[in-house]
C-alpha cells in the first residue's frame, strides 16, 4: 500500500507526550502509528526536528460571519497561521441567524466557497422559531446557540434574548431533538438595569463595561440554566464563561448527573480588567474581562481538568474606538493567537502541561461538537489535521502582523514564547512560515454526530 506522508517527531496528544514517533498519512487520514523506519515506504516525508506535533486546534467558538466579506476565507486563513485545522460557526450571521436546515445548507455552500480549513456550524435556537429546532436537527450542525442576554448589535443579527420560560421549552425541544445548546449564560434583566442606570448618571467610560457586569449576571444564568437542564434533560454547554464560580456550579451539576459542561476563552486567561488602558473601547467582550485574581484562578482550573475547553470567540471586526462603551462593539479576534498564547503562558510558564492544552483545544471541544473520531486527536482512522508547533521561538504580537482582517488584536505588544510553523488539514499543507498553500474552498463541512458528547 502507497502512503503519502510520513510524519515523524516529538508528539503530544491529550494523554500523553511521544519523544519520537511517526505518523503515516494516506488520503488525508492517519492510517498507522509506530517507531521510525517501521511503516513502510512514502512518497514524502517530514521530520518535525525540533518542533512538537499537535493535533489541530478545534476551535469551538468562532464568528466568522459577524464580518460581512468573505468572512469564511479572511478568519480561515487566521484560523491556519495560528493552528487551527477545524472552526465551529456560531450563527450570530450579518443578515439573519440562520436556524432551519434550507438556512444551514445555504451557510455551509458559502462556507464551503470560502474557508481554507475544514468547519462545522451550529444552528440557532430561535424564540419566534420554534419549529425550526427538529428541522435542522439532523443536518450534521453540532448543536444550537441561544442566548439569556442580548449583545450589541443584536438587531442586526435578528436574535435575541430568551427569558427563561422560552428557554425551558427551547431545551426540551432540543432534548427531545438529541442535540445539545450553547448559551450564552448573563442576566438580561440584570445587566439591562446597570446599564441604563449608568447611562443615565454619564458613566460611559471604558471600565463601566465591567462595573455592569458583576459576577453575578454570570453566575445566576448558569445556576438558572442548570435547573432548566435538570428539568428537561437537555444537555448544555455554557459557552465563554469568566468567573471561577461559573465552573464551581457546573462542577456540582455533573456530580449529580446533570448533562453540563463549561468553556473559558482565550481573553479571560490571557488579560484582566485592566488591559482597556491599552486598547481603549475595543475592551468591550461580553462576559467582561475579570480581575488579575480571577485571572489566575481560571489557570489553576484549566490544570485539574474543571474547565472543559478554551475557545477564542473570534470576532473579527475593525477598530473602532468610541467614548461612549456602550457604543463600542462587542468582541475581539483571537483565533490565531490562541494556540501560541496558550503554550506561552500556560506550558511555558508551567501553569498547565502540553497535554493539559490539547485536551482543552483539541480532543474535548471534537468530542463536545460531535466531530471526533474524525477530529481533535491523530490516532489512526483520524484525519490528518496538524500542526508542527516551534516551542522556543520567541516573538512579539502586533497590529501589522494580524492575519485576520480586524487589523488589531487584543494581545498587542505581549511577548510569547511558541509559534505556529505549519499547519495541515487531512494531510494537506495550508500554512508554513507566513505563506499560505491552498486557495478558498478548500475546507470542507466537518458534519456533527448526534449524542457524541463528553
Amino acid at each position: 500500500m502507497s502512503i503519502d506522508l510520513i510524519v515523524s517527531g516529538k508528539l503530544a496528544t491529550h494523554e500523553k507526550v511521544y519523544d519520537s514517533i511517526s505518523i503515516a498519512i494516506k488520503d488525508g487520514k492517519v492510517i498507522a502509528r509506530g517507531e521510525k523506519g517501521s511503516l513502510g515506504e512514502a512518497k514524502a516525508y517530514l521530520e518535525a526536528g525540533d518542533k512538537i506535533i499537535l493535533p489541530g486546534m478545534v476551535d469551538a467558538h468562532v464568528h466568522t460571519y459577524g464580518d460581512p466579506d468573505e468572512g469564511g476565507f479572511n478568519s480561515t486563513r487566521a484560523a491556519a497561521s495560528g493552528g487551527v485545522t477545524t472552526i465551529n460557526d456560531h450563527p450570530l450571521d450579518l443578515g439573519g441567524a440562520p436556524s432551519s436546515k434550507a438556512d444551514m445548507l445555504k451557510k455551509a455552500e458559502k462556507m464551503g466557497s470560502e474557508c481554507i480549513v475544514d468547519f462545522s456550524m451550529f444552528a440557532c435556537a430561535r424564540p419566534d422559531k420554534y419549529q425550526n429546532i427538529a428541522d435542522s436537527a439532523d443536518c450534521g450542525i453540532t448543536g444550537y446557540k441561544t442566548l439569556m442576554q442580548s449583545t450589541s448589535g443584536s438587531e442586526k443579527y435578528e436574535i435575541r434574548a430568551n427569558t427563561d420560560a422560552e428557554m425551558y421549552v427551547i431545551a426540551g425541544l432540543i432534548a427531545a431533538a438529541g442535540q445539545r445548546a450553547y448559551i450564552h449564560a448573563e442576566s438580561e434583566t440584570i445587566i439591562a438595569y446597570l446599564i441604563e442606570k449608568y447611562k443615565k448618571e454619564g458613566k460611559v467610560y471604558p471600565y463601566a463595561h465591567c462595573e455592569t457586569r458583576p459576577h453575578v449576571t454570570e453566575t445566576l444564568s448558569v445556576a438558572a440554566l442548570i435547573e432548566i437542564a435538570l428539568a428537561t434533560g437537555c444537555a448544555m454547554h455554557m459557552v465563554h464563561l469568566s468567573v471561577p464560580r461559573s465552573f464551581e456550579l457546573i462542577k456540582r451539576a455533573k456530580a449529580e448527573g446533570i448533562k453540563i459542561t463549561g468553556e473559558t476563552c482565550t481573553h479571560f486567561l490571557l488579560c484582566n480588567d485592566s488591559r482597556w488602558e491599552q486598547v481603549g473601547s475595543d475592551f468591550r467582550i461580553n462576559p467582561t474581562i475579570r480581575s488579575e485574581e480571577v485571572r489566575l484562578e481560571l489557570w489553576d482550573m484549566l490544570a485539574v481538568g474543571d474547565i472543559d475547553l478554551v475557545g477564542s470567540d473570534h470576532a473579527p471586526h475593525a477598530s473602532a474606538r468610541c467614548d461612549n462603551i456602550f457604543d463600542a462593539f462587542s468582541g475581539a479576534p483571537a483565533i490565531e493567537a490562541t494556540v501560541p498564547l496558550l503554550y506561552s503562558e500556560g506550558v511555558d510558564k508551567g501553569r498547565i502541561c502540553v497535554t493539559d492544552m490539547v485536551r482543552v483545544t483539541s480532543y474535548n471541544p471534537a468530542k463536545l461538537l460531535g466531530l471526533y473520531p474524525a477530529k481533535g486527536h491523530l490516532d489512526v482512522g483520524a484525519d490528518a489535521d496538524f500542526v508542527l508547533f516551534d516551542p522556543k521561538r520567541k516573538w512579539t504580537m502586533t497590529d501589522a502582523d494580524t492575519v485576520a482582517q480586524s487589523g488589531w488584536t487584543l494581545y498587542a505588544g505581549m511577548e510569547v514564547t511558541g509559534k505556529v510553523f505549519s499547519t495541515y488539514v487531512r494531510g494537506t499543507k495550508v500554512f508554513e512560515d507566513g505563506k499560505f498553500f491552498v486557495e478558498k474552498g478548500f475546507g470542507q463541512w466537518a458534519k456533527a454526530r448526534k449524542g457524541s458528547f463528553i
